[in-house]
């Protein structure tokens, strides 16, 4: 793989935080310090966004923001992803009919990206915001995961340093995912930790520490992810959303539509209807963007 330019690096890195943070201005000052860059390197790639209108510099109080170029980005980009209407389309209609919050995720390089979200507020923390990055962290994404390659799921299992038996674990998560047709994330994967681990990492993108602490949280359980297969029917549990993949022309998963559970337990065959109906969702999206769901996989592991 090429090396990345650092000016390209440093560019989407600002674009990035931007998007991240969008109810608020930095000045050069913060960025240099969330992003771990030098003040004249910073300087001159601002000076190129604010040239291009990708980002705007408020000359009173000194700080910048995402430009108004940027939405005729995003309207090219939906453009280029018919997915993306298809899916949250599909997302307003869940909520009308659920009463319940409903997501759109998308993978973005090394991270998730949540792209929309449709329906009430819940009471607990939310799923996330437009804009809200998580990295690809086992078992963060599992249902992009779940119908990768060898080499991305691997990959994603490394990037966590998951102890062996965790490792293993979260491939059987994954082969049960497939199987299904969509994940369910638990609790956990919620937790005040997870949610100051994650927030950290968004405020500090280029610190190292703050992933590391992000992996050690994620190493502390492996009730992230609920295994349906291993529970009766009648069982209760409470989860915190039900995830289902949305696939490009090629069958690779491009999207995800995820539905936020009640905040009190529920049937596992409430839950397993629910995800069928995603799924159900998912795969209209699927159709009306013109992709399609790969074939199922000729060995059973992800590897």
């Amino acid at each position: 793989m090429a090396r990345p330019a650092p000016a390209s690096v440093r560019a989407t890195s600002i674009v990035s935080f931007l998007t991240a943070h969008p109810s608020r201005g930095f000045t050069i000052s913060e960025l240099v310090r969330h992003l771990g860059m030098n003040i004249a390197s910073a300087h001159a790639t601002l000076a190129v966004l604010c040239d291009c209108g990708f980002v705007v510099r408020d000359p009173v109080h000194r700080t910048y923001v995402l430009g108004p170029a940027l939405a005729a980005t995003g309207h090219a980009a939906h453009q280029q992803h018919p997915a993306i209407d298809a899916a949250t389309e599909q997302a307003d209609r869940l909520a009308d009919e659920l009463d319940a919050e409903v997501g759109v995720t998308a993978i973005a390089g090394r991270d998730v990206i949540f792209l929309a979200r449709r329906g009430p507020e819940p009471l607990a923390p939310s799923i996330g915001y437009p804009g809200d990055r998580s990295p690809l962290l086992a078992p963060i994404g599992a249902v992009f995961m779940a119908w990768a390659d060898h080499d991305t799921t691997t990959a994603w299992i490394q990037r966590a340093a998951l102890p062996p038996e965790l490792a293993a674990y979260y491939r059987e998560i994954l082969a049960d995912v497939r199987a299904q047709g969509f994940s369910v994330p638990m609790p956990p994967i919620a937790s005040p930790a997870m949610i100051g681990a994650m927030a950290r990492l968004r405020d500090e993108p280029a610190d190292d520490h703050a992933e590391a602490n992000l992996r050690d949280v994620l190493q502390r359980t492996s009730e992230m992810h609920l295994p349906l297969g291993s529970l009766a029917d009648s069982d209760e549990v409470v989860f915190k959303t039900v995830a289902a993949p949305i696939f490009d022309p090629i069958g690779r998963v491009l999207l995800s539509l995820s539905v936020t559970g009640p905040d009190h337990p529920v049937r596992v065959d409430k839950i397993l209807e629910l995800g069928r109906r995603v799924a159900k969702s998912a795969s209209a999206a699927t159709r009306q963007s013109r992709g399609r769901a790969p074939a199922p996989p000729k060995a059973a592991g992800v590897g």
